[in-house]
């Protein structure tokens, strides 16, 4: 893994930019963090730091490892509607209050052999919700075990912490002010 960096721009008006090269399944990838403005790229996915009881849903997905739920848009789905029904297909949890904490801008450009499967760059919608109700765990879909962790397990457990994911989840605690 690359070292990451911030990055400000050159007239001093944007906030720092945090970045990171992730280690995908289709390649290295450049990952940015970019706050909730409007964005301007394709939305392919979405993911959450959904929150029970101070912790965080964790789950195992089966040739990934342990990460926070979500996944890819399905059609004309709305990223929020995504992260809703990732949770119940990974988590076996339902959620409610999320809230659009940023995006992470995922670049394959540096990746010689990407396949176009999705967009050269797009973004994933990044939200911060609560657990409105916790079902019976039953592993399904690629889930294979749920974990509620305190948030200082995450760089831990965590498949590929990087960078862009503690700058994500900064603002998922700082939005409520944890």
């Amino acid at each position: 893994m690359l070292e990451a960096r911030s990055v400000r721009s050159a007239d001093g008006i944007l906030p720092p930019m945090i970045e990171d090269i992730a280690r995908w399944p289709s390649g290295p990838v450049r990952i940015v963090w970019h706050g909730p403005e409007e964005n301007e790229l394709p939305v392919t996915g979405a993911h959450g730091f959904c929150f029970h009881e101070g912790r965080v849903v964790v789950c195992d997905i089966s040739g990934r490892g342990p990460t926070i739920p979500g996944g890819h848009l399905d059609g004309n789905e709305s990223a929020s509607a995504c992260l809703a029904r990732e949770a119940v297909e990974e988590a076996c949890v339902e959620l409610e209050n999320l809230r659009l904490i940023g995006f992470i801008e995922a670049d394959h450009r540096a990746n010689i052999e990407f396949d176009g499967e999705y967009p050269i760059r797009s973004v994933q919608a990044i939200f911060r919700a609560d657990v409105r109700a916790v079902f019976e765990f039953e592993p399904q879909h690629e889930s294979i075990e749920r974990q509620f962790l305190p948030t200082d397990r995450l760089p831990v457990v965590h498949h590929e912490w990087n960078a862009v994911l503690q700058a994500a989840l900064k603002s998922a605690i700082e939005i409520d002010g944890r």
